[in-house]
């Protein structure tokens, strides 16, 4: 019986595989499309996915197809792409203290790209292209999947990634819950010289707007390789647009319409956020799109899918295992779905901004035009979206802490250790070598010992402690520990749990708290777990 089946070979059922082959389960993904996708949709890569990217060992592949942001601006707002300002939106710091790594602006197909690569050298891991899943089937303690081609696939878990309109969603009559239908696009995407018009202009999105029309533009290259998302008109049909028409609106909202135009494939899309009710039922697990769909503005649609897919390939590969109970798997939806609605009200106030800007446009108030874009909500950090996503319930024992207050919970980001949080970067040296504390995630359980906690060494598993396998001057300070205290990170970094001083027996109260976090009987699970 195959441990894992996924449906669907997006972003999110790649990185799914991936991360159950490195962590020792095999899975077949199941992905009906030919291929991997051949036009751009999602582009943003926030920090915290850039860490996961980090852990495993791909983010120098994700960057080298993507366009950095540093000395970009988020957006500009125009009579075109070259035609009158109406001001700009500045985007986040490239870099910040609080984590090794950078947002970056990368197209769908490099991601793709790069997983695919990724798993093609996991001999746990297996793709399927042209494999068509009807549908499935629960019986006991396997999940039978029919594919179109008559064949049948018995797997003890399914991880359904078949994007916003998940027919397995729909089969299991999961509902999902959010404003509904925002709006109907088209996504062209084309080629076109612009980047040598828009040197004094470097942008990654370009809002044309006049009292006619409005257009948005997204560079994929930063050269000449473009998407424009074109808004439908109530009564209006993407066949009401043949490519010559999408050309025409191109070179009309460009400003600059001697320059030629090729477009290259089109896609229609429908703005409709919405939340999973439940992420998971019996052995099927919900992830990505499927689970919670949520608005482009603002790039937290992939990024909250990858990251709620880090949260749950641990998980699933513990309990394959045998190293947890099946209990664990329930923290997955308790952790994952109050962020993603938590995400989706946030998208959607970003979306929100864009149409009071249109229809001041419209009515020719460009006073109004200029004041709305100067106060843009997404001109702020979002460390706080990015690094502070905190569990009040899941895979962590409490130390009785309360989360730090932060004035703009989207912008505002507090380092800090308690259980249920990201565990907080840190600059370190081991080995001669300025190294993230980040780098010790990822391959299961790691306890941070403090610099007089020899005692915790004999937990055995992975122990790293402070002035032995690292050196960190504010360690302790960081992690709110003192210095025989230590603090339990799970696989997908964040803190299962934090010991401020060190108990009577170190080995038993790690052993009893990966007990409770792993849904375990007592002594059935180690630090390396």
């Amino acid at each position: 019986m195959l441990p894992v089946a996924i449906v669907g070979g997006g972003p999110c059922g790649m990185m799914s595989a991936l991360l159950l082959a490195r962590a020792g389960v095999r899975s077949v993904v199941f992905e009906k499309k030919p291929g991997i996708s051949t036009h751009p949709k999602a582009m943003g890569v926030s920090r915290r996915t850039s860490e996961i990217y980090r852990q495993l060992g791909l983010l120098d592949q994700i960057e080298q197809g993507s366009l950095a942001v540093d000395g970009r601006w988020l957006s500009i707002w125009a009579k075109s792409l070259v035609g009158e300002e109406f001001g700009r939106v500045p985007i986040a710091a490239a870099h910040s203290e609080l984590t090794p790594c950078t947002g970056w602006h990368c197209p769908q197909t490099w991601t793709e790209h790069v997983l695919l690569d990724a798993l093609a050298k996991e001999p746990l891991a297996e793709i399927r292209f042209g494999a068509d899943v009807a549908g499935t089937e629960e019986a006991g303690s396997s999940v039978r999947l029919g594919l179109g081609s008559g064949e049948r696939v018995d797997a003890s878990w399914v991880i359904a990634a078949d994007g916003a309109g998940s027919a397995i969603r729909h089969q299991l009559g999961i509902p999902a819950e959010g404003p509904g239908d925002m709006g109907h696009f088209l996504n062209t995407m084309f080629r076109a010289d612009y980047g040598s018009h828009l040197v004094d202009r470097p942008a990654l999105m370009h809002q044309a707007l006049s009292d006619e029309y409005f257009e948005f533009f997204v560079a994929v290259n930063g050269t000449d390789l473009w998407l424009m998302h074109h808004f439908l008109q109530p009564g209006e049909t993407p066949g009401d647009f043949p490519v010559e028409r999408l050309a025409q609106n191109i070179r009309r909202a460009s400003g600059l319409p001697d320059v030629s135009v090729e477009v290259l494939s089109v896609s229609p899309w429908v703005m409709s956020p919405k939340v999973a009710g439940k992420f998971r039922a019996g052995r099927v697990f919900l992830v990505g799109d499927a689970a919670a769909r949520l608005s482009p503005a603002g790039g937290l649609g992939l990024n909250t899918g990858l990251q709620s897919v880090h949260n749950l390939a641990w998980k699933l590969a513990a309990v394959l295992r045998g190293e947890a109970g099946e209990g664990l798997l329930d923290t997955y939806e308790a952790e994952r779905q109050g962020t993603a609605v938590s995400t989706m009200r946030n998208t959607n106030r970003n979306a929100g901004e864009i149409m009071p800007i249109v229809n001041a446009a419209m009515g020719g108030d460009w006073d109004l035009v200029r004041e709305l874009v100067a106060h843009s909500r997404r001109a702020g950090t979002g460390l706080g979206q990015d690094l502070g996503v905190a569990y009040d319930a899941g895979a962590f024992v409490s130390d009785g802490s309360k989360k730090p207050e932060v004035v703009d919970p989207v912008n505002d980001y507090q380092p800090d250790a308690r259980p249920g949080q990201r565990a907080p970067h840190l600059w370190i040296e081991r080995d001669g070598q300025k190294r993230s504390i980040l780098d010790f995630f990822g391959r299961g359980f790691c306890l941070l010992a403090g610099r007089d906690g020899d005692a915790w060494k004999a937990c055995g598993g992975e122990v790293r402690q402070n002035a032995r396998d690292f050196h960190a001057l504010d360690f302790e300070e960081c992690y709110g520990i003192d210095t025989a205290g230590a603090v339990l990170v799970r696989p997908d970094g964040y803190v299962g749990a934090r010991f401020r001083v060190a108990p009577g027996s170190p080995e038993k109260a790690v052993r009893d708290t990966l007990a409770t976090i792993l849904e375990f009987p007592a002594g059935g699970a180690a630090v390396s777990a």
